[in-house]
């Protein structure tokens, strides 16, 4: 026995040694393979910019006509130009095929080629020629290699080169900047075995070749790149080297670190193992030869005790009965009392930390997403380079992303614990899908995947959540778009079937294998194939879809096959969709009349697509191709409901500046712009500030019936005018944050508000009590006074400031939150990260609607 213990041990210690060995030796080759993946990178793009100068010096030779009619003193400043532009390069020249100098770049007329590896590019025929690293010197006294492209007549001739000379340095600068661990070696090859760069010692690697080498001799013979441990031929040091093909150039470039230094830790860690083993193996024996007397002492004593243990046994046989039962009766119901608490406790522990984490990381994405935003439209001045702009761009675009993980991420751990509500409304099914396919149809244009929508008329409206199933319905056409090579579609399609509603995502993807069905339905499951590992995710899309579509109480389903695409199944009760008798929203709900409405559109197409539709809902059109007309319209005496017009018009006045002559013709004209795409957003923001509404192009029936009723439904029948504001509306913005109150002010800059920034609750009470506001910007959680605390105490103000409206600023999105928000007396809620355009939006609706109310 102890020698199968010792024995045990011993392998156990063998076989971790030889484990960290192997994780060592791997995480060692990905390091030089990164390496070499790095290196090549920065020498394709050396070589390729010196390649492009190359051509630009050609050029130049040619416009010329001759070498000799080359040497001007304004060809040499353009030389010199050329030369500037050489990433790593010390000067350019152009030689002629007998060796003399016809222009370079450093002097004029210029001086006598130092260097004569070139020649070799007249007689290899090559187009581009990468000579190896010379012992001569260049300007400054570096190592040099040279990049040489041939001259040749129409004949074919060779006329001579037009030469780049190359500093040695800048490669190796370049690989020092990286910052890489063990001294590596990194070197970059000709194809022939020519050093052209190495590190370390590359005085001593001039002229040399490792062409003998197993890396020329076996490795490059197998593969264009790889990983291999080997000695080197330079200096016979064993190394765990990677390597890599340099692509349309021909040169190999090397990584390596020494095999000892890279295997350093392992075997200080080994020696751990090994004394750590001997030790326990001694206390082994140790505590087996004790082992051995306490047995012999135990064995007299168990005689001892057999009896007394028997006796034990009898008695607790003769127990009563009911006594026994009586209590495992109440042990049981002990147990479950427990765990009824403890999974009440669990519960309100989740729920706690949700609301945390969700504060917690949106709290700085607001800051992330809002400043970047600011940077991208250049709201202070222009940034300078463009590609500052595009990298604030890109900066929120991932913070979005971020977000939206985090949100589903929230959702399923709501879903989870059964904290996910259903606000029922009738709902219309085409504008949802529409929607979805409309929001996602910049992504699918991209991928080259083609959308649709296919509702049936009977089918259209129904009793749901909507904000739900726009989300079941976002998610499904998403993977599907994200999953469908281009040239592909994406069909939304909606039909009764079998008494129930039935809608289909269908694609043309990729599909999933059959035994993988189930998979995909499980939370963070993803199946990966060599087509679509690339492809990013969370693996919670579809969890979270199925659990929502479980809670209207349908059921999601998928069918698919590899390479003949999927489609997703989500079946609702039919008692959810409204019969044709039954009541579904229209747009003239409360109004007495039909609208006059102004319709700009320059495209003829859409200009009477539109029309058609207002007069379908019983409006009368006033057409116009374009502003002039539009300005026309409005000197006359027709009375207006709406103005709705295109933004992007022909060459003259655009429709943001329509809305300004609108606002000063006609100063209680509703107006409606419509924009078309990305490009029109930061238009699209002036329009807002200037009190207009935004409507996005193609329309979405359901929002452009929403956004007339929110413009013009509130008026009475016989009015055309709405109230005016006589002076800048003031806000109040209650953020514990600097840096929020600072987005805050950055946002609400030039768009005509006034606003004033406080810190605390206490301090907005006592702003509230000193002043007049429109609105109240507060945030929830602030130290001392809270948001909720100071709402309570504003709203037991007398009129007109306890009734100012009060918006919520929170990063908590869960229900139970919203719900404290309303019951302290908050008008509403803007989560966090904010929104620029929706924000603007919020607070321009809720300032008219209290300024209608009080009219």
């Amino acid at each position: 026995m102890v020698a199968i213990v010792l024995s045990a041990m011993a392998g156990n210690a063998a076989h971790v040694v030889y484990r960290d060995y192997e994780d060592t030796l791997q995480r060692r080759y990905a390091l030089v393979r990164d390496m070499a993946k790095v290196v090549d990178e920065h020498v394709h793009r050396v070589i390729r910019t010196a390649s492009v100068s190359l051509d630009h010096v050609a050029a130049m030779v040619g416009e010329s006509g001759s070498l000799d009619a080359v040497r001007s003193i304004d060809n040499w400043k353009r030389l010199r130009e050329y030369a500037a532009h050489l990433e790593g390069g010390e000067s350019l020249w152009v030689v002629s095929a007998d060796g003399k100098t016809i222009l370079e770049s450093a002097s004029y007329p210029g001086r006598q080629a130092p260097i004569r590896d070139y020649t070799q590019a007249l007689q290899n025929g090559v187009t581009l020629f990468v000579g190896p690293a010379t012992a001569d010197r260049g300007e400054g006294g570096h190592f040099v290699f040279t990049l040489a492209r041939p001259l040749r007549d129409d004949a074919g001739k060779a006329l001579g080169v037009v030469l780049a000379v190359m500093n040695v340095a800048h490669l190796t600068d370049f690989y020092d900047l990286l910052g890489f661990d063990y001294n590596p070696l990194i070197g970059v090859y000709r194809n022939t075995g020519d050093v052209v760069s190495r590190r370390p010692n590359m005085q001593d690697a001039v002229g040399k070749s490792i062409a003998t080498g197993p890396l020329f001799q076996e490795k490059l013979k197998d593969a264009p790149e790889g990983l291999f441990l080997s000695a080197s031929p330079l200096d016979r040091m064993t190394r765990i080297a990677a390597y890599r093909t340099v692509r349309d150039y021909g040169l190999i470039v090397l990584t390596g670190i020494d095999r000892d230094r890279g295997l350093a830790d392992w075997r200080q860690r080994s020696l751990h193992t090994l004394l750590e083993t001997g030790i326990g193996m001694l206390a082994v024996l140790l505590t087996m030869a004790w082992g051995l007397r306490y047995l012999d002492r135990e064995r007299r004593t168990h005689l001892q005790l057999t009896e007394a243990r028997a006796s034990a046994a009898r008695a607790s046989a003769e127990r009563d009965e009911i006594s026994r039962l009586a209590k495992a009766l109440r042990e049981a119901k002990e147990a479950a009392d427990t765990a009824r608490q403890t999974a009440e406790a669990a519960n309100r522990s989740k729920g706690q930390f949700l609301a945390g984490l969700s504060h917690e990381l949106r709290t700085p994405l607001n800051a992330i997403i809002g400043f970047s935003d600011l940077i991208a439209r250049e709201s202070e001045g222009p940034v300078g380079s463009p590609q500052y702009r595009r990298f604030a761009i890109n900066v929120r675009d991932s913070g979005q992303h971020l977000l939206e993980l985090i949100n589903e991420i929230l959702d399923h751990a709501k879903s989870e614990v059964g904290a996910l509500r259903l606000e029922e409304s009738i709902v219309d099914l085409e504008a949802s899908a529409s929607f979805a396919t409309r929001l996602l149809t910049p992504r699918a244009e991209r991928a080259g995947v083609v959308l649709a929508v296919q509702v049936a008329p009977e089918v259209r409206f129904l009793r749901a959540d909507e904000r739900r199933l726009r989300q079941i319905i976002l998610n499904l056409v998403s993977n599907a778009v994200k999953y469908t090579p281009s040239g592909g579609s994406v069909t939304v399609s909606a039909a009764l079937e079998d008494g129930a509603l039935a809608i289909r995502v269908t694609d043309t993807g990729m599909g999933i294998a059959t035994e993988d069905l189930g998979r995909v339905m499980e939370p963070f499951a993803r199946v990966e194939t060599s087509v679509n590992q690339r492809i990013e995710g969370t693996g919670l899309g579809l969890p979270l879809t199925k659990r929502l579509v479980e809670l209207h109480g349908g059921s999601l389903s998928l069918t698919s096959g590899v390479g003949k695409g999927t489609t997703a199944l989500v079946q609702l009760p039919g008692l959810r969709v409204l019969l044709p008798g039954q009541s579904a929203p229209t747009l003239n709900e409360g109004r007495q009349r039909g609208l006059t409405i102004a319709l700009i559109e320059d495209d003829p197409t859409v200009r009477r697509g539109v029309s058609a539709l207002l007069r379908e809902w019983g409006h009368r059109v006033i057409e116009a191709a374009n502003a002039n007309e539009a300005l026309v319209i409005l000197q006359g005496p027709d009375a207006l409901d709406l103005l709705f017009s295109d933004i992007v018009m022909p060459p003259g006045m655009t429709g943001v500046e329509l809305a300004h002559h609108a606002r000063r013709l006609r100063p209680d004209l509703p107006i409606l712009l419509a924009s078309g795409s990305p490009p029109h957003a930061v238009a699209a923001d002036e329009a807002r500030i200037s009190g207009a509404a935004i409507i996005a192009k193609p329309y979405d029936i359901g929002e452009l019936k929403n956004q007339i009723i929110h413009l013009c439904g509130w008026r009475p029948a016989g009015s055309t005018t709405s109230p005016t504001v006589s002076r800048a509306p003031r806000l109040l913005v209650a953020e514990d944050l600097e840096i929020n109150r600072e987005l805050l002010s950055a946002i609400f800059r030039d768009s005509g508000y006034h606003l004033d920034l406080v810190a605390d609750g206490a301090a907005a009470v006592q702003a509230m009590t000193d002043a007049d506001y429109d609105l109240v910007l507060m945030d929830v959680s602030m130290p001392g006074m809270d948001g909720l605390e100071a709402t309570r105490l504003i709203r037991a103000m007398p009129p007109p400031r306890g009734q100012v409206p009060i918006l919520a600023l929170t990063a908590g999105n869960l229900p139970s939150e919203i719900a404290l928000c309303e019951e302290a007396g908050m008008n509403g809620a803007i989560g966090k990260p904010y929104d620029r355009s929706l924000l603007l939006q919020e607070v321009a609706r809720v300032i008219a609607k209290a300024s209608a109310e009080t009219v």
